[in-house]
């Protein structure tokens, strides 16, 4: 009978000792964050922005936020002399749309990240999702070009990696 019991509270105590990390493996991962670099000017653009940005939001695994920029060319840097504010950086992701857009003068917008070997599993996630939905959103206009399809994207967060702006 004594080794009954002994035997039940050890069940007991090894099932109480793992609820805790039962709740640990059910929270959410955490959110990626996302910075959507808006450089486009017209009306249509401005609506296509707002659902790629609603899309992601409601896909409940981005934490996103917009920056706009100003900018002459597509290639010109459009957070130019700007750092981020405290608690606005660093990024997971970035997504930047080119001016180009507009004028059909380029057909690319850039998802920015580290080296896809280099970052966490929801981040690599994340980089597919947000190429789907760009890829969606801007059917016919752009496409999505990420770090393994392109030099720019890697040469940008280089540049970005260095100011604060993304891990």
């Amino acid at each position: 009978m004594k080794k009954r019991w002994t035997i039940l509270m050890l069940v007991v105590s090894g099932i109480m000792a793992m609820v805790p990390l039962w709740g640990v493996a059910q929270e959410a991962p955490p959110l990626v964050r996302v910075l959507v670099v808006d450089e486009t000017k017209t009306f249509t653009s401005t609506m296509l922005v707002a659902g790629l940005i609603g899309g992601l939001r409601s896909a409940g695994m981005f934490d996103v936020n917009v920056a706009l920029g100003d900018v002459s060319t597509n290639y010109d840097d459009p957070l130019a002399g700007r750092l981020p504010a405290d608690g606005e950086g660093p990024y997971d992701l970035m997504v930047i749309l080119p001016r180009g857009l507009d004028d059909g003068s380029i057909d690319q917008i850039w998802i920015v990240s580290a080296g896809l070997h280099e970052l966490m599993p929801p981040v690599a996630a994340g980089v597919n999702a947000v190429a789907g939905m760009v890829d969606l959103v801007f059917a016919g206009i752009g496409e999505a070009i990420d770090v393994s399809e392109d030099l720019w994207p890697g040469l940008l967060w280089a540049v970005y990696a260095t100011k604060g702006w993304i891990r």
